[in-house]
């Protein structure tokens, strides 16, 4: 799509049920305005190790769940993105890390290979000035036998706006572990497609994020089984105080003759204030035999009783509710360092 086109693209609505509940005929305009403005981020590749290159390549349209329309303004927006290429075989002891900061508004487009055989990982971090928004598209594409473990981190400055699309595609005997968090925006959208593509796949979603003020986070997620024999797991926690708001919606689909599949995700949410809002909503699409599939989302104030045993421990009321948040929240961390 050409610059010049993307005013005839329709934008979200609040009849679009991939975006319910994610405020679009507020959001949507303020960010195609910004997203047709943008400047492309760049990434500095000087410092990768031997086996990894990071080069120029063209910007391919990625598969989204919901944000079609901005997406095609966001592309109109790139010439060129990054191609980061790890070479079949590596065994890299330390984790890449690509750090970028984010400034007014600005765009990024990161693929990523991970050669056969090859066990990486890899740290991506972007740190956001006041009042800039980001959109970064990345696609994540695992040869047999790869493992790759995963960290997303989105910082923002409090009045910052970010969308993230991230699309992973796993092929035969390859495992992924991916952990997103999100920290001080004011609004995000984080959107992320699996598929498993060949059997044998394996892989496992995590999320885990603080929310305040009136902060809103709108997590969606599609695990595409598209090969039998596979299996993914996700995980999701939010903590939710003042008047802030969080959004999941994920979805499993298994497609025709992927059988014997084993997939199940989870959206856990505390909430630390009687006037956060939490909307989940888990689904299954099963079109194959022999499957395992499940969802669950729960949504609960603090534990009284857990309260009452830190205060009766000369503990002072706010480190109390602060120790809980972050032993709700540590489970996502141990099972990303034991994957």
């Amino acid at each position: 799509m050409h610059a010049s086109d993307i005013e005839s693209v329709s934008l979200p609505t609040r009849l679009n049920e991939d975006w319910r509940f994610g405020q679009p005929h507020i959001r949507a305009p303020q960010l195609a305005e910004l997203i047709d403005r943008a400047r492309q981020l760049d990434m500095d590749g000087s410092a990768l190790p031997d086996g990894v290159q990071l080069e120029e390549c063209t910007a391919d349209v990625l598969p989204t769940v919901g944000s079609d329309a901005l997406m095609q303004r966001a592309l109109a927006r790139l010439k060129r993105g990054h191609c980061l290429k790890i070479a079949d075989g590596s065994h890299l002891p330390q984790p890449i890390v690509l750090r970028s900061e984010a400034h007014g508004a600005q765009v990024q487009y990161l693929r990523v290979v991970v050669g056969a055989g090859t066990q990486l990982h890899l740290i991506e971090e972007h740190a956001h000035n006041e009042n800039s928004m980001l959109v970064c598209l990345r696609h994540y594409e695992l040869l047999p036998g790869a493992t790759l473990r995963l960290e997303q981190r989105e910082n923002g400055s409090g009045c910052s706006h970010t969308l993230c699309v991230t699309s992973c595609s796993c092929a035969s005997d390859t495992r992924l572990c991916l952990l997103s968090t999100h920290s001080d925006f004011t609004w995000a959208r984080h959107e992320s497609t699996l598929n498993l593509t060949a059997p044998r796949a394996e892989a496992l979603l995590l999320s885990a994020n603080r929310l305040r003020g009136k902060q809103c986070l709108d997590m969606r997620s599609l695990q595409l089984h598209s090969s039998p024999e596979c299996k993914s797991r996700l995980l999701c926690k939010n903590v939710a105080d003042e008047q802030s708001t969080a959004i999941f919606g994920g979805n499993i689909r298994v497609q025709p003759r992927s059988h014997n599949t084993d997939a199940y995700l989870s959206n856990l949410n505390l909430l630390l204030s009687p006037h956060a809002t939490v909307h989940s909503l888990p689904m299954l699409e099963i079109l194959a035999d022999r499957v395992r599939c499940s969802h669950g989302a729960a949504s609960a104030p603090l534990d009284a009783e857990q309260l009452f045993y830190l205060l009766s421990r000369g503990i002072n009321l706010a480190d109390a509710r602060a120790i809980l948040s972050e032993a709700f929240l540590a489970d996502v961390r141990l099972q990303f360092e034991q994957f």
